[in-house]
């Protein structure tokens, strides 16, 4: 899942010359959050998600390296060096999945609806290379940093050469910031649940900077496993109908609703091979999202807004089941109260409730917030919550 586009202020630097400024730019903007995953162990990790660098010269230009420096309190410094065929693929990636007619991805990645016009100005389009056109931008994503030091500002330096073959810079600085929420939530499920995705390096959403810090929870049943083994009816899963309950006193904000489950069109058919069963759903989930694309993610979905001490955040509740959503846009809930059933619609193929705080009210475009709940009893022991695993003999 993914609600984004604050106004950054930017700190650029160019060497002087007649022409105008290459302009660097990120998703989110503004500052970095960073994440102190183990609280107490001395270290921090953060995500430079989407970084956006636009030719606004009046002649083309050429990418030299792109540096991203992570500094600390009191002078530590942490680099990453990007060289320019690295942007120049990820650009054409995210330029592939535009001519498919997913766009919207490309969008998401820039927290913005109006995609790259929305960042970089109208007119403005991916380039092909290395070499950009006035108007045209190359990307880097997903640039995942661990300190040992506390991090205090992202410092992000383009070197470029213009016609002539002049090497000029452009650089822009961000802060770091840790959240730190006066709205006290608690879990959304009642009883043991598996909590998987949480931001991890390993996690699947840790890339995606809507749901950065999203959390998936799975029922399991004995020895852990997650469903009965009828893949066929979403009812055999773990977990499927438990009682979702609002995190946190609310308002319902935003709802989708109607949308239901395919589980042949996303299950490998008998005969069918591991290869053709992954690209067959594929497929068949690329064909979803053109066409819808919060719906095809998220399936039925709540999206509730908090407010305290000043500060507005929004939880939201995705792949909810069919036909159990049971309040309505402008309803006033209380922390606790039911809403819905966990369920597997939307771009799931086992049943689990997916929650995520957003910045703002789109928790497709909007920034993930980490979150932390009041009522949570950890169920394993030590200190890492681990992996569920089956060894065979």
């Amino acid at each position: 899942m993914r609600n984004f586009l604050a106004a950054g202020a930017a700190l650029l630097f160019t060497v002087p010359g007649p022409a105008a400024a290459m302009e660097i730019k990120t998703a989110p903007s503004g500052y970095v959050l960073a994440h102190e995953a183990n609280p107490g162990k001395g270290y921090f990790d953060l995500m430079a998600q989407t970084i956006v660098i636009h030719n606004d010269e009046n002649a083309p230009v050429t990418l030299g390296a792109l540096q991203i420096d992570v500094m600390g309190d009191t002078g530590e410094v942490l680099s990453k060096t990007v060289k320019p065929d690295a942007a120049a693929r990820q650009t054409r990636k995210f330029a592939g999945m535009a001519a498919q007619g997913l766009r919207v991805f490309l969008n998401a990645q820039l927290l913005n609806v109006e995609g790259l016009a929305g960042i970089a100005g109208a007119g403005a389009e991916l380039a092909d290379g290395t070499t950009l056109a006035p108007g045209e931008a190359a990307l880097s994503t997903s640039h995942y940093f661990a300190t040992d030091f506390h991090p205090a500002s992202v410092a992000i330096t383009v070197s470029y050469y213009g016609e002539s073959g002049a090497a000029k810079t452009a650089r822009l600085t961000l802060p770091v910031r840790m959240h730190a929420s006066p709205i006290v939530y608690s879990a959304p499920l009642k009883g043991a649940w598996r909590i998987s995705g949480f931001p991890n390096l390993r996690s699947h959403h840790r890339f995606i900077p809507s749901n950065e810090f999203a959390l998936d929870f799975f029922s399991t049943g004995p020895g852990g496993v997650l469903d009965q083994g009828a893949k066929r009816d979403p009812s055999d899963d773990y977990g499927y109908g438990a009682p979702v309950l609002a995190a946190a006193d609310g308002e319902v904000v935003f709802i989708i609703d109607g949308q239901t489950q395919d589980p042949d069109a996303l299950s490998r058919r008998e005969g069918e091979s591991v290869e053709d069963a992954r690209a067959r759903i594929t497929q068949y989930q690329f064909q979803r999202f053109a066409e819808d694309f919060r719906a095809a993610a998220t399936g039925n979905l709540i999206v509730l807004r908090h407010e305290a001490g000043g500060s507005v955040e929004y939880s939201s509740y995705g792949h909810l089941k069919e036909e159990s959503i049971a309040v309505k846009l402008g309803d006033k809930v209380r922390k606790g109260d039911v809403m819905a059933s966990v369920g597997n619609t939307g771009d799931s193929t086992l049943t689990h409730l997916h929650f995520q705080l957003n910045a703002g009210s789109d928790p497709f475009f909007s920034r993930s917030l980490p979150v932390a709940f009041d009522n949570g009893e950890p169920l394993y022991i030590g200190e890492e919550p681990g992996y569920f695993m089956i060894f065979s003999e």
